[in-house]
């Protein structure tokens, strides 16, 4: 699934999206109806539409273990970026709820937290295999450049759910893990930004995309 700059979603995803996503986020129980909007609306996870390419892997098989819900690569210079995508319930609270533990990851964040860094781990022992290109005569899983220092992203909860100290304690904690902590809020703020930065300009491919294709 390949998101660039010379292939846009068409208009008339954009004016089903505010409805939708909302709809999504209201009714999902967990992150299975998320997993198939967002493979739906992959623009969604781009969170930036500049002169560089997306590509978006949605449920890439990390050996036996893992499934990360999404890979998302950006090109950049003639280098790839990868970001490493978890998602979780967006019913599932970020802190726990008690007073005394208040700045304290819940369980859920902690879970997510602990699966970027498996991934990780998994790529960094098995980087071979997983940068080598498909097909039957390679074998691999096709993930150019991908290594142990990819960008993570872990999705959950819902804005409202936080206070102003938990929120810095989230900006800390993702440092420290070198990860990303976004709300579905933010995924849909994100959203609706890139949607109207959007335009319908063909299906080509650019001259930077040919090279990784």
């Amino acid at each position: 699934m390949r998101i660039s700059k010379a292939s846009r979603t068409r208009g008339s995803e954009a004016t089903r999206f505010g409805s939708s996503v909302a709809r999504v986020l209201s009714v999902a129980e967990d992150e299975k109806p998320i997993q198939k909007f967002l493979e739906d609306y992959p623009w969604m996870l781009i969170q930036q539409i500049g002169g560089s390419c997306r590509w978006i892997r949605p449920q890439v098989r990390l050996g036996d273990a893992y499934i990360p819900g999404f890979l998302v690569v950006r090109l950049d210079s003639l280098q790839l970026n990868w970001t490493l995508v978890e998602l979780e319930s967006s019913r599932a609270p970020l802190f726990m709820a008690s007073e005394e533990n208040a700045n304290r990851p819940a369980e859920k964040l902690r879970e997510g937290l602990d699966q970027i860094t498996e991934w990780r781990r998994w790529i960094r022992a098995n980087t071979d295999y997983a940068q080598r290109p498909r097909g039957a005569s390679k074998g691999g899983l096709g993930l150019i450049e991908i290594g142990e220092w990819s960008n993570g992203l872990v999705l959950i909860g819902r804005r409202s759910d936080m206070s102003a100290a938990q929120r810095r304690t989230r900006d800390q904690l993702g440092f420290e893990r070198s990860t990303e902590i976004h709300t579905y809020d933010w995924l849909a703020d994100e959203g609706r930004r890139v949607r109207a930065k959007v335009e319908e300009i063909g299906d080509g491919t650019c001259e930077e995309c040919s090279m990784f294709l």
